[in-house]
């Protein structure tokens, strides 16, 4: 064998060794290599995701004090006992502010509202007779006691005055007052059936006890 010969097997196994090292070590460690690619990827990801969360929970602690006078005020608006009797007496003065001549309330028993809410709801019928501005002004009132209230269904009716000429406003309105759920004690209290508040310009009865 020649030299030439020689230089030309020893070139051809030169590249055999070359290809058997590619499939015997790298190629075999491709299937690592993208493995490794696609957990670096994942925690890339991962890692953003977290970066996004850091920065929302900043944002809150940031905005720590705001948050805190905001949960109080939704507090005050939904407090933690039904407090019927004290929002009875505030629709009567928001009446008799207004110049309603008449107003009738009666409240039904707490239960959770339909909505599913984790609160307790107390249901009450508004009946208010006045002219059209004292009706206008009362809703206005109603609208700003400090306590959540929803008005679900409202009615109003004009009778004519064969004295006066004028029209008295008949107002009927179903609404909702809310409170945190009760515990054992508080579930076992519920509103008066029936409560009616006097006209304008006399003394409330006081509260029957019960």
């Amino acid at each position: 064998m020649n030299q030439r010969a020689r230089l030309i097997l020893a070139i051809v196994g030169a590249v055999l060794l070359c290809l058997a090292i590619y499939f015997l070590l790298v190629r075999s460690r491709q299937g690592e290599l993208n493995e490794l690619n696609d957990n670096i990827a994942a925690e890339e990801s991962r890692t953003a995701q977290l970066q996004v969360e850091l920065e929302r929970l900043r944002d809150l602690q940031r905005r720590a004090p705001e948050l805190q006078a905001e949960l109080d005020r939704f507090r005050d608006l939904v407090p933690p006992e039904d407090q019927i009797p004290n929002l009875i007496f505030s629709i009567d003065e928001a009446a008799k502010e207004a110049g309603i001549d008449f107003v009738d309330i009666t409240p039904e028993l707490p239960k959770p509202p339909p909505e599913g809410a984790p609160l307790a709801e107390v249901r009450m019928t508004i009946g208010a007779d006045g002219g059209y501005f004292a009706i206008q002004d009362f809703m206005r009132r109603l609208y700003g006691l400090d306590r959540a209230l929803r008005i679900d269904n409202l009615t109003m009716a004009g009778t004519e005055d064969q004295e006066g000429g004028g029209t008295t406003i008949t107002l009927t309105l179903t609404a909702r007052v809310f409170y945190e759920v009760p515990g054992a004690t508080g579930a076992a209290t519920g509103a008066p059936p029936n409560t009616t508040a006097p006209a304008p310009g006399t003394t409330p009865a006081p509260a029957p006890t019960p």
